[in-house]
């Protein structure tokens, strides 16, 4: 890499995240050639196709050492892990490698075990994305002001030059850097994503598994809809997640859990009672 010009980068998984890093890398002038990797041939010709990478990367295929300065892991957890089992010998010295996985304390781990100290492992999360899947929803623009953690451990420096060089890369596509341990991470994302994610799919399952299921979808408004819009994301992106985080999204399972159970235990003794204070169900709402 040459100042801020990385020679070249691999992107493995060509799919929305992967697709949309490679697209926004192109725009920003900061890469001299992008190429890619994917399970599937189609979704590589696609990618070829449409301009979203320059070439292909044959090294992983062929068993050879990829010549990229940048390797950039876009697919599922497990798959992350998988690959960094896999091929974690078959990047270049010097090389930098990154992930967009949803958690990090399993990459993280694998990487540390499978790359080969010549070269430097970064985790990486966009917190950006859509309910929506593949090549053909990517877009330069995903990232835009959107939080993008890069995993420092405390005895890191963030200024040091990988973490720095990485760091101002993805600034030129827009995002909002911050730096966190692994466990930070894990646990942030289990209360302001994993939860979410999980209670717009119990949403969903209640309304669907109503008799009346039929009638309330032509009844709801924009609330439901907003509620329960994350409830169409895929699972074998969130199997994945939820199997690498479970220790903290159960925790904040059960602090959402003790919420619903006062309100559930409030209402019921107004129904019972003839009460109407509502004192701790009301400390959820805006006062107005």
């Amino acid at each position: 890499m040459t100042g801020q010009r990385w020679e070249r980068i691999t992107v493995i998984g060509c799919g929305l995240i992967g697709a949309s890093f490679a697209l926004a890398m192109k725009r920003s002038g900061a890469c001299a050639v992008l190429d890619g990797w994917d399970k599937s041939s189609a979704v590589l010709d696609a990618a070829l196709e449409c301009g979203v990478i320059d070439d292909v990367d044959q090294s992983f295929a062929r068993g050879d050492v990829s010549s990229s300065d940048l390797i950039y892991l876009a697919m599922p957890v497990e798959e992350i892990i998988m690959f960094l089992r896999d091929h974690g010998r078959q990047f270049k010295t010097g090389a930098i490698v990154t992930d967009a996985g949803s958690t990090k304390t399993e990459i993280c781990h694998t990487a540390l075990h499978c790359l080969p100290e010549e070269c430097l492992f970064i985790g990486g999360h966009p917190v950006a994305g859509s309910h929506f899947r593949g090549l053909a929803h990517a877009t330069p623009d995903l990232f835009s002001g959107a939080p993008y953690v890069l995993i420092a451990g405390r005895d890191q420096i963030p200024r040091e030059p990988a973490l720095g060089a990485l760091k101002e890369t993805l600034e030129l596509l827009g995002t909002r850097v911050t730096f966190m341990t692994a466990d930070e991470h894990d646990r942030a994302m289990a209360l302001v994503s994993h939860l979410p994610q999980i209670v717009s799919g119990v949403m969903a399952a209640v309304v669907r598994g109503d008799p009346d299921a039929a009638a309330l979808t032509n009844v709801s408004g924009a609330g439901f809809r907003d509620m329960t819009r994350l409830a169409e994301s895929s699972w074998s992106v969130w199997r994945s997640i939820l199997k690498t985080n479970p220790t903290h999204i159960v925790a904040t399972l059960e602090m959402l859990i003790e919420k619903l159970t006062t309100v559930r235990d409030e209402l019921k003794g107004c129904r019972e009672e003839g009460g109407d204070d509502l004192k701790m169900t009301r400390k959820l709402f805006v006062e107005s």
